[in-house]
């Protein structure tokens, strides 16, 4: 399978590809100089160019301070950018796995959430994620979202959460 990696310069790209390779698919790697997210000629272009039949986007605006000082930016990368993503797998006829974030919940629950808790994110890195999730889930019907979790630690003990939908 033909399977193109959005952010595949980064951790969980480079990651992610690797398993791909080892699962003995083409994993075409895509970084933030062959796709700018924001830009939807630039994401339909990239799309169209390498014919993937699947989509995995790794890349997100992330870190939690700059959003909160540019949530315009934040926005036009994380939501635009999921639509942006969308669309144009629709175009070609792809899936598209979107990693999402644990961010889109506000931390109170006392135990993992799952994929039927209502989001309720705090910041602007949460808000711009779960509008990505939103743009994703309306425009494209193959899909998969994937809300990844670090991990915290409340009352004790660890808590983490995946959810697919």
């Amino acid at each position: 399978m033909k399977i193109l990696i959005i952010g595949a310069d980064g951790q969980l790209g480079t990651d992610v590809a690797k398993a791909f390779v080892e699962n003995g698919d083409e994993a075409v790697p895509a970084t933030h100089a062959d796709i700018e997210l924001s830009d939807n000629e630039s994401v339909a272009r990239c799309l169209k160019e390498n014919h993937p039949e699947m989509v995995v986007n790794t890349a997100a605006m992330h870190h939690v301070d700059k959003c909160e000082q540019d949530p315009a930016k934040a926005f036009a990368v994380n939501g635009l950018g999921a639509r942006n993503l969308a669309a144009a797998a629709k175009e070609i006829g792809a899936t598209l796995v979107h990693v999402s974030t644990d961010y889109v919940f506000d931390g109170e629950k006392k135990y993992p959430y799952d994929e039927s808790d209502a989001p309720r994110p705090l910041n602007a890195y949460g808000n711009s994620k779960l509008s990505g999730e939103y743009y994703i889930r309306s425009t494209l019907k193959e899909h998969f979202v994937v809300r990844t979790s670090a991990g915290t630690v409340r009352a004790g003990r660890r808590e983490a959460s995946t959810s697919l939908s």
